[in-house]
This record gives C-alpha cells, sequence and structure tokens, in this order.
C-alpha cells in the first residue's frame, strides 16, 4: 500500500501540533509496512528524520542544489517513507494578514517592521535568515528583480497566501500526478486543492485529515474563503478523519457532511525513553503553572491570565509561564501588566527541543483553557512528562483523558479553584499523574496508524 500524504510543517521545524502529529502518524504507519510518499512545502534545508528518505522536487529540469545532494547521501535508501520538499513561501499558521505583511516586508527587507508575534514563529524566522533551495528569498518575491535562467523553472512566490497555495498546488500537480501510489492522505485546508486536482487527474481514493476548522481558528471571525476550500475538501474526500469526536460534530454542523463518511482517528503520543528529571535541580519557585502552545483566540491565552489573577492572592509563591508566539502575544503581555501580575508571569517565547523537556518537567500544573481544540495534544504530552494537566471541556483530548482536571475555558472562577486546589494538595497532583500515565499508555500512534489503515481499507485498499 503506497500513500501520497500531503502535509504542511514536520519536526524539527514546527510551530504547532500538526507537525508533531503527522510525524507521529507517518513514523507508526511506517512501522505497520504502508509506505509514505510526504510532501511538504519548505524553507528549511538542515532536517534529518531518521525513517525519512528526503528528495528535492527541484530535481526535474533543474540542478540539484548541493544541500539536496548532500542530504540524499545521508538518506536511507530502504526506509518506506520519503518525502519530497516543495520550496513554497507558506506555514499553516500564517493568516492572510500575516502572510501579507511577511511578503511586504521580505521585499524590503525590513524585517524588523514585522509585528513580534510574527516575527517569532520558527518559520518567519528562517526567511529572516537564509535562502529557500538556494534562490535569495528576496529576488524570488521581488516582481522588479531578475532571476537567472537557472532559477526560471521556480516560480516567483505569490504575494497572497491563496495564490501562493495555488502556486504549490500546480507544483504538486505536476510533480505527482503520474507518480504511482494507491491514496491520496492530506492534513488541513492548504493542502486541500492539490489534493483534489490529484485525485481527480489519478482517479485515485482522497482522504481528508481535519485537525483543526477555520471556526477552531477565528470564532467568530472567520475567513470565509479558507472556510470554502474546508468545505471543498471534506465534500469531495471519499473519507474524512478527525481528530476528535468534538471536532467530528463540527464538521458535520459546519459542512452538512454526513456522519457516516468521517471516522475519529485520536493522537498519540511518543512513549518517554527516558526523561531528564530536571525537577531534581530545579531553582524555580515552588510552584509553576504552564500554559504552552500558539498565543491565539483558539488556545485561550486571556483567560490564562484572568484565572493566575484569582490564582494569586492565594498561591502568592506561583510563577504562570506563557510559553509560546502568536498573533495574541502582544495584547497578553499587556493585559498582564494592566493588571499588575507582572511578577508572577515570564513569557520565555516559542519553545522546543531540551527547553520545553525542561519547561514540561518542572511544572506543576499544565492548564490548556483553549476556547476550542479540536484536541490538545500538548496535554498528552505534559502527562508524559509526568505533569497533571487541567483542561477546558471545548476540547478533542477531554474525550480520552479521564483523569484530568477539566472545566468550561469561560469559567475561569472554577479554573482557578482547580488549580489551588491542587497546588495546595501535591497527594492530589501526584494521584491524577499515576492514574492519567495509565490513559496515555494506551494513546499511542500505533493505535492510530491501526485505525487510519482501517479507514484505507474502507475505500477499497
Amino acid at each position: 500500500m503506497k500513500i501520497l500524504m500531503l502535509g504542511w510543517e514536520y519536526p524539527p521545524h514546527i510551530a504547532g501540533g500538526l507537525g508533531t502529529a503527522c510525524e507521529g502518524l507517518t513514523s507508526a504507519l511506517a512501522d505497520q509496512g504502508v509506505s509514505i510518499h510526504f510532501v511538504v512545502p519548505q524553507i528549511f534545508g538542515d532536517e534529518k528524520v531518521e525513517h525519512m528518505v528526503f528528495t528535492d522536487s527541484n530535481r526535474q529540469g533543474v540542478a540539484p542544489t548541493s544541500l539536496s545532494e548532500a542530504m540524499a547521501e545521508q538518506s536511507e535508501t530502504d526506509s518506506s517513507l520519503e518525502v519530497t520538499r516543495v520550496p513554497a513561501f507558506l506555514t499553516p499558521y500564517w493568516n492572510p494578514s500575516q502572510f501579507k505583511e511577511a511578503v511586504a516586508a521580505a521585499t524590503k527587507r525590513q524585517w524588523a517592521s514585522l509585528p513580534k508575534a510574527v516575527r517569532e514563529e520558527p518559520v518567519a524566522r528562517a526567511l529572516i535568515e537564509g535562502e529557500v533551495f538556494g534562490v535569495d528569498l528576496i529576488s524570488a518575491l521581488a516582481p522588479s528583480q531578475e532571476i537567472s535562467s537557472t532559477e526560471t523553472s521556480r516560480r516567483r512566490y505569490a504575494t497572497d497566501i491563496f495564490s501562493e497555495v495555488e502556486r504549490f498546488t500546480a507544483d504538486v500537480i505536476t510533480r505527482f500526478s503520474r507518480e504511482k501510489f494507491d491514496l491520496i492522505h492530506a492534513h488541513d485546508w492548504m493542502t486541500f486543492p492539490a489534493a483534489i486536482a490529484l485525485a481527480e487527474a489519478t482517479k485515485k481514493p482522497l482522504v481528508v485529515h481535519i485537525h483543526s476548522l477555520e471556526q477552531d481558528r477565528s470564532g467568530l471571525y472567520v475567513n470565509e474563503t479558507i472556510n470554502q476550500i474546508e468545505r471543498l475538501g471534506v465534500s469531495a474526500a471519499d473519507r474524512v478523519i478527525a481528530v476528535s469526536h468534538y471536532t467530528k460534530r463540527s464538521i458535520e454542523r459546519n459542512h452538512g457532511i454526513s456522519a457516516k463518511k468521517i471516522f475519529v482517528v485520536h493522537n498519540g503520543v511518543y512513549p518517554r525513553k527516558a526523561v531528564v528529571d530536571y525537577r531534581l535541580k530545579k531553582t524555580w519557585p515552588r510552584h509553576v503553572v504552564l500554559f504552552l502552545g500558539r498565543v491565539t483566540f483558539q488556545k485561550g491565552p486571556d483567560y490564562f491570565v484572568e484565572i493566575a489573577s484569582r490564582v494569586i492572592p492565594h498561591v502568592p509563591d506561583v510563577l504562570f509561564v506563557l510559553a509560546g508566539s502568536g498573533d495574541m502575544l502582544p495584547a497578553v503581555m499587556e493585559q498582564v501588566r494592566a493588571m499588575k501580575l507582572g511578577a508572577h508571569f515570564l513569557f520565555p517565547g516559542f519553545l522546543q527541543g531540551h527547553e520545553l523537556e525542561e519547561m514540561f518537567s518542572i511544572a506543576d500544573l499544565y492548564v490548556m483553557p483553549s476556547v476550542s481544540e479540536p484536541f490538545g495534544i500538548t496535554a498528552l504530552e505534559a502527562i508524559s512528562f509526568d505533569t497533571p494537566v487541567l483542561i477546558s471541556k471545548q476540547s478533542g483530548v477531554a474525550e480520552v483523558l479521564q483523569h484530568a482536571l477539566k472545566a468550561d475555558f469561560w469559567d475561569v472562577e472554577r479554573m482557578a479553584d482547580l488549580i489551588i486546589n491542587s497546588l495546595l494538595h501535591e497527594e492530589l497532583r501526584q494521584e491524577m499523574v499515576t492514574r492519567a500515565r495509565d490513559e496515555v499508555r494506551r494513546l499511542h500512534w500505533d493505535a492510530a496508524a491501526l485505525k487510519t489503515i482501517e479507514v484505507y481499507q474502507d475505500v477499497g485498499l
């Protein structure tokens, strides 16, 4: 069974849960003997993932870059998972206005003018620092600048996000319409136009995977073009995978899709072979409460601040860590300043690697006050580091975690009470961790892979 999979980010360069989920699922599918060709828009060039073979879409008709050649030499040719990187000026967490700001700044070489929340995104940082597969980004974006003959087959990047998605779609169709595969599996809206076009051209079945809907991300301020692309994708698909029953209901309600067509495959978590015990060297305040994720409307960071203001009078030796980047970060920092909570808050920015492990490990409680969370994989990650969690009832992960504190995202009084009790009673936290750890053992990526294979088989593979 060979799957052509279209995704939007992949570790080690990620900005959210989509990349983590794609890595976990593809690795587990490969372990089950499924052959996957993963197509991802890519502006980086230094990553190496053990279970993947990297290739460069520019190899066809264009001399490969030395970097691509070096990576190809390092790849394991017997891997059952291959990744092709298609150059694209895209990240799944930019909205149309952020994309426009980034392009304008790049063409004028004025990255410093970008809002800090945009500038700190991992994708934006890479754009600021380097080239895209040997093509100077500034040259590729600037309409007035000439490009060399060796670059003419690499089309200029678009100046709005939807045109760039169209450009990426055209590249994917050109590259893969004649490749042999059994099924197309596409993740979230940016991949849907390419996936639909490939399905029509190849007559292969299409499975679309919903990790988040536009309504989840934007609330009342839905971008109708994105909403329509989502609807087109789930309508054209032979089967739809939702990351939770919560998301399944949202797809039915927002896009009018039959429940029979939608299959729920919960995300998993990596088993931790060894977790550094940062707690033994902890020099932080006695109590640490952690928010870790994109600082956007969807994640409820403003509610986190409101909750903190109710906890601090009862637990004064507490530090609230709000880790991440996003468009709401400046407003949330101002909210903390206005409420005079600065002595109890830390904003470390986007964390990954050892910094992320340390933060999960030293936290006494992880809080996820999401307004609309299709799943919430960070809650599972927290538990894998033996950190208890408080999650909103408006999340998919609440379906699979019974031994977690839960409350409605808007009920800040209830959330504050739960935090106070858990911080003041260590035995309660330990009991939650012990019981939740047993639950997480069942939520592994192998289970998600087996359910995904069942979806593939349901369309006749």
